[in-house]
């Protein structure tokens, strides 16, 4: 009898996570093949693939303690924010993890924008927000533009794009295939990029950048819709949005091909153990070094210390790259912002 309910119980989690697997699955990009895109799912340049199921358990079968986060209040900007319309200049203010508030031709733009409590399917478990949002909604200004770089839970939020579409209607940029579920969820207004494919919204050229990552909502969409990063682009200024990754050439490239950049945003965390985060993860190194290859004259750092998603800490990023010889050589050019705090960056004429 105890054997007949263990095996049940066993059964009924078994069924019920490939039920949630494919409930939280988003719809599968379908176009011709390329490069990156085998006919069935999108593929990092080099051939390098993000860990599997089979890695990710041995991960937290070691039993490497985790180390402890804990809750950092801060106030945020709770008073509206101004409109920044100074010619040849942007104005850019870290909400924490990989969302940016970027400020720059009289518009307002926002980068992966997640206020959410939790990195997850459901608002009660999973990677829980251990900062609050840098600027509270609704000192917001009207948003003009938002950019998706990939469909995981930490970049694409989608009650929070659900609120910034009713209180905004801004236009949307997102990779191949993301447009997919975003559309099932009601949401329009929809621009979709390629790697290296521009698209000229409101005075600005948007370019989609290659990524080292992947992409996954559920069990069932492993890499079926693409990642990217974005450089935001004027007649006078280039700011570069990385996006979420790992280090590759790819870097040099797209510095040979689209820099240099008057500004970067660059991740610094969710990168240890290297072991399983190397390939879809930068650590702080490899992002100094992304800042080189790309020829950028300033960088911020993003996507750490808000929730916790590998073992390098709450603190550990930041930390690490601070102590970095080769961050001294360069520590007035690659900035860590508190949340809600900003930043004005100049530029000099780009061809567009």
């Amino acid at each position: 009898m105890i054997a007949i309910i263990f095996l049940t119980i066993i059964l009924v989690f078994l069924v019920s996570m490939i039920f949630g697997g494919w409930l939280f699955s988003a719809p599968a990009y379908k176009g011709p093949v390329s490069d990156h895109f085998d006919g069935k799912q999108f593929i990092n340049y080099g051939g390098v693939k993000a860990k599997g199921l089979k890695e990710f358990f041995k991960w937290i079968s070691t039993g490497e303690k985790r180390p402890k986060w804990e809750y950092v209040d801060a106030s945020g900007i709770s008073q509206q924010i101004e409109a920044f319309n100074e010619q040849g200049k942007a104005r850019l203010y870290y909400v924490n993890h990989s969302s940016f508030l970027i400020q720059v031709n009289g518009l307002n733009i926002l980068t992966d924008p997640v206020w959410s409590e939790y990195a997850s399917p459901l608002q009660w478990i999973g990677p829980k927000r251990m900062r609050p949002p840098g600027i509270h909604m609704e000192a917001l200004p009207s948003i003009d533009l938002i950019l998706i770089s990939h469909n995981h839970y930490d970049h694409l939020d989608l009650s929070t794009l659900k609120k910034m579409a009713s209180e905004f209607g801004p236009k949307i940029v997102c990779p191949l295939g993301v447009d997919l579920f975003l559309r099932k969820e009601g949401l329009s207004n929809l621009h979709v990029v390629d790697w290296w494919e521009s698209v000229t919204l409101s005075g600005l050229e948007i370019t989609a950048t290659p990524s080292q990552h992947f992409s996954a909502r559920g069990m069932f969409d492993r890499d079926r819709t693409l990642w990217c990063g974005f450089l935001v682009q004027t007649e006078q200024l280039k700011i570069y949005y990385v996006g979420d990754t790992g280090y590759g050439n790819l870097f040099k490239q797209i510095g040979e091909r689209l820099g240099p950049f008057d500004l970067s945003i660059i991740p610094i965390g969710a990168y240890h153990p290297r072991w399983f985060m190397s390939p879809i993860h930068c650590d702080p190194a490899q992002a100094i070094q992304i800042h080189h290859d790309v020829r950028s004259k300033q960088s911020i750092a993003c996507h750490y210390g808000t929730f916790p998603l590998a073992l390098d800490g709450q603190n550990g990023p930041v930390e690490e790259l601070q102590g970095l010889p080769e961050y001294r050589e360069i520590s007035d050019q690659f900035i860590v912002l508190s949340e809600g705090e900003s930043l004005e960056v100049s530029g000099t004429k780009n061809e567009v």
